[in-house]
């Protein structure tokens, strides 16, 4: 998988929509400004009530991509479930794309505009110290204090409150734990539960909790700008039951939603002193 987290695109359907909701299906695809593609994948529908949360995915549908003036024809994962392609299709900000999804006899289009990248990335702190952890009376204290203490702020323009969210990723050299064996794991398990994505969010800087993270080393902050195509489905994505005719989608032909994001990256330390 490209990304270690993923925006859930959340969607309801309703029986009383005109097409039978078994000849409808679902399209999520997702292009990265200056990643491969392979982050497209086609669903069977689901009534809003259903009870199965399971996602079925076709794998027999055919797709195109339209960019750069030329057309690409993507194939299928039956491993991880999504469309690829090999060619090498560039991903640009500033360029339009488009989306042409055949499923047995129906066919559904989209396009989307990749936006341009975020700005002015940079970390308040690029490196934090944690000193090692030793198991004693004091150590609840400690762990109270880093808490608080031991944190870095990322920051960005963002002066037209557009939409962004980042991810926090461990590239250091392999593990090297910042709780070690001799902490009682509860304690361990209660600073790792913050997550490593952050929700989609309008700010211009996101406080990152160090004690949440696992390793002491290197970690890379990848901050991706949103587009409008997504951020207005996530603007819509709480319904109330009278709106459930009507789930936010910018696929003509059937539901979903075919995004773009563009991307910078910056990186900061946690180390022992």
């Amino acid at each position: 998988m490209k990304k270690i987290f993923a925006l859930l695109t959340i969607i309801l359907f309703s029986c009383d929509n005109e097409i039978p909701i078994e000849d409808n299906f679902v399209v999520e695809a997702f292009l990265f400004q200056g990643e491969k593609v392979d982050d497209v994948r086609i669903k069977e529908t689901k009534l809003w009530n259903s009870e199965d949360s399971i996602d079925t995915y076709i794998g027999n549908a055919k797709v195109k991509l339209y960019g750069n003036g030329s057309e690409y024809n993507l194939e299928y994962n039956s491993i991880e479930g999504n469309y690829f392609t090999d060619d090498d299709l560039e991903i640009i900000s500033g360029n339009t794309y488009g989306i042409e999804v055949n499923v047995d006899d129906r066919k559904a289009t989209a396009e989307t505009v990749v936006p341009t990248k975020p700005i002015g990335l940079k970390m308040s702190d690029y490196k934090i110290v944690i000193r090692p952890l030793v198991l004693s009376p004091a150590l609840p204290n400690k762990l109270s204090e880093l808490f608080q203490s031991a944190r870095t702020n990322v920051l960005w323009n963002n002066s037209d409150e557009e939409y962004h969210y980042l991810t926090i990723k461990y590239v250091g050299e392999g593990e090297d734990p910042i709780f070690n064996d001799e902490i009682p794991g509860q304690v361990g398990q209660f600073f790792s539960n913050f997550s490593l994505q952050s929700a989609p969010l309008r700010g211009d800087d996101y406080n990152v909790i160090c004690m949440s993270l696992k390793n002491y080393g290197k970690y890379k902050v990848t901050l991706y700008k949103i587009n409008k195509d997504y951020y207005s489905l996530f603007e819509s994505d709480v319904q109330d039951g009278t709106e459930l005719n009507e789930p936010p989608s910018n696929i003509i032909n059937a539901f979903g939603v075919f995004s773009a994001f563009a991307s910078d990256t910056t990186s900061f330390e946690i180390v022992r002193e």
